[in-house]
C-alpha cells in the first residue's frame, strides 16, 4: 500500500470513530426499545446487497427482509421485566483501501430474559459475535452485512456445559437455520468460534461481494 496522506489517515481514522459509534449505537437502541424506529439510521436500506442473520435466524436480505427480522427480536423480548444489556468486546476493524467498505467483529457478552413454558421469567447470561460488513450511503457508514454468531445462551444458575443454548429466533416461515449457526458444544473436542477477525493491511475478503461504491 503506497503512503498515506495525512488527509486520507484522519478520514480513515473518522471513519473508525464513526463505524465504532454506529455499533455502540445499535447496542443502545437495541436496550433502550428504539431500534425499530432507527433501523433506517442503520443499516443500508437503499443497497440491494443488505442482509442480516443472527444466530439461528436463518438469512434475511434487503430492507424489508432485515426489518422483519428486528421486529421479530423486538417483540420476542419486549415482555414486562425483559432485560437485555449486551456489553462490546474486543474490537477489531479494518477501513478499506478506499474508505467505502470496512468489515469489524466485537465480542459480545451481555443479559437476556425468556419466558418459560410456565409463563415465568428466567434471567439467562449470552456470549456471542458480531460479524459486520460496513459501507457509506449518501456518505454515512452503515451496515451492509449483519452477522451475530451465538456462541452460548445459557440460564443464569446453569452455565454453558450443563445446557449451552436455551431459546432461539428460528420459528415457522423462517429462512433455513444456515451453517452460521454453530454454537459451543460441550462434546466437541474443540470450539473455534470462527471466522476469524479480518487481517491488518490485507484487502477484505468482502471487497468484491459488496457495492459501496456507488452510494
Amino acid at each position: 500500500m503506497a503512503p498515506m496522506s495525512l488527509e486520507t489517515r484522519i478520514a480513515r481514522l473518522e471513519s473508525y470513530r464513526d463505524i465504532c459509534n454506529l455499533q455502540g449505537r445499535y447496542n443502545h437502541y437495541m436496550q433502550t426499545g428504539q431500534l425499530k424506529d432507527k433501523l433506517p439510521e442503520l443499516f443500508a436500506f437503499g443497497n440491494p446487497a443488505l442482509k442480516a442473520e443472527m444466530a439461528d435466524s436463518g438469512l434475511w436480505e434487503g430492507a424489508e427482509g432485515v426489518s422483519r427480522l428486528f421486529s421479530h427480536l423486538g417483540t420476542k423480548y419486549a415482555m414486562p421485566g425483559a432485560l437485555m444489556a449486551h456489553l462490546l468486546l474486543t474490537p477489531v476493524l479494518e477501513i478499506g483501501e478506499d474508505n467505502t467498505y470496512a468489515r469489524g467483529m466485537w465480542n459480545s457478552f451481555g443479559t437476556n430474559t425468556y419466558l418459560t413454558g410456565t409463563g415465568a421469567l428466567k434471567a439467562m447470561w449470552q456470549l456471542g459475535k458480531y460479524d459486520n460488513v460496513f459501507c457509506r450511503e449518501n456518505g454515512t457508514w452503515k451496515f451492509l452485512e449483519f452477522r451475530w454468531y451465538v456462541i452460548f445462551r445459557t440460564p443464569y444458575d446453569k452455565g454453558w456445559v450443563e445446557q449451552p443454548i436455551v431459546e432461539g429466533l428460528q420459528m415457522e416461515g423462517f429462512p433455513p437455520v444456515s451453517p452460521l449457526y454453530t454454537p459451543y458444544d460441550p462434546q466437541n473436542p474443540h470450539n473455534a468460534f470462527l471466522p476469524a477477525p479480518p487481517e491488518p493491511g490485507k484487502s477484505l475478503a468482502s471487497e468484491k461481494d459488496v457495492s459501496c461504491r456507488s452510494n
